[in-house]
């Protein structure tokens, strides 16, 4: 970046990153920097004070490169491991590169120069989900059955950069099969069959919870689905988000929380759970926290163990009430969960 300010070298991921919906851009582009204000900037990079949404952005980048315009300088707030989270999915990708640029940077671009190369490929997905049942004693109950799910992907990495994804959602994972050993070993069997879901591309659209669902819809199986995402750091309250028709689950989560000691409170888990309850099943996502998201600082000396093992408890407990309960209905009582 040369301009009002010396030149420096921005870094990748702490400065800067690709916009999730910019286009490829082949090779380093250099122009100046002018705020957008619908005035045509012929080879200037333009920069936004705010970022449209939806079909807005398509037909605002549309604009920009219609007028000459080089590409969109964009901002992007850090997060608290310092590093811009890295974010996969944003929608159809607009005509001109984007940029999104640590907020306390973009003010001092204006009126400068900047060259920019931001490669980019995108690759069409593919994803394993893997998948084991534990028996329930009641034949009757096969359609019924408890799903534990969380997925086990993450982010990939940068060119010479590694994002670890311990807390999202390795801790999520770990927790999913500490459960499914504790029931094993303790040759535990409900009334109903308990379903375990290692699920595959969460990040990048919650494709692998998507496939499952509709197999299962279409199966006719009606699980009562929790769905963790996220255990690596304990917030003060477990976060649990309740999809419709989730009035067994609400009701064990609940009793759960209250034998154990551990608040809960109603907030948004944005993961597997909304695919599930989209398809009409219940389901409920449960989450506590990561401290450094989607960044490179996300690894294992970052989770904390505490966490870990309210979130299994909270789990474990949680899935017994629900397959003990013969009839699958909760005994038809409902409660909110506790703060």
């Amino acid at each position: 970046m040369r301009g009002p300010r010396p030149s420096r070298t921005f870094e990748h991921r702490r400065d800067y990153a690709e916009h999730p919906r910019s286009a490829p851009m082949e090779a380093a582009v250099e122009g100046s920097v002018a705020r957008w204000d619908g005035t045509p900037r012929p080879g200037a990079w333009c920069l936004l004070d705010r970022v449209p949404q939806g079909r807005a952005f398509t037909d605002l980048a549309a604009a920009v490169r219609a007028a000459g315009g080089l590409g969109l300088l964009t901002s992007q707030r850090p997060a608290s491991s310092g590093f811009l989270t890295k974010r996969v999915v944003g929608g159809t990708p607009v005509d001109l590169p984007v940029i999104a640029v640590r907020e306390e940077h973009l003010p001092a671009l204006e009126g400068g120069t900047v060259r920019a190369l931001v490669p980019l490929l995108r690759e069409a997905v593919t994803g394993t989900n893997v998948t084991a049942a534990l028996p329930g004693a009641d034949p009757a109950g096969g359609d019924r059955p408890v799903l534990v799910t969380a997925h086990y992907d993450g982010v990939g990495a940068d060119p010479g950069r590694h994002f670890p994804c311990a807390g999202d959602n390795a801790s999520g994972t770990a927790v999913l099969l500490g459960v499914a050993h504790a029931l094993l070993a303790e040759g535990f069997r409900g009334a109903r069959p308990v379903l375990f879901a290692a699920l595959d591309a969460e990040e990048v659209g919650a494709l692998g919870s998507q496939h499952h669902a509709r197999r299962l819809a279409a199966t006719g199986t009606h699980p009562d689905v929790l769905n963790l995402d996220m255990a690596a750091k304990f917030n003060g309250a477990v976060a649990v988000e309740l999809g419709p028709r989730s009035g067994r689950i609400r009701q064990a989560l609940d009793q759960a929380g209250r034998m154990l000691g551990i608040p809960l409170a109603a907030g948004p888990v944005a993961s597997d759970n909304r695919q599930y309850a989209s398809a009409g099943l219940p389901a409920a996502g449960i989450g506590l926290g990561a401290a450094h998201y989607h960044s490179p600082l996300d690894s294992p000396d970052h989770v904390d163990p505490a966490a870990l093992r309210m979130a299994g408890r909270l789990l474990l407990v949680t899935v017994a009430l629900l397959a003990l309960d013969e009839a699958g209905d909760g005994g038809g009582a409902s409660a909110a969960p506790h703060q």
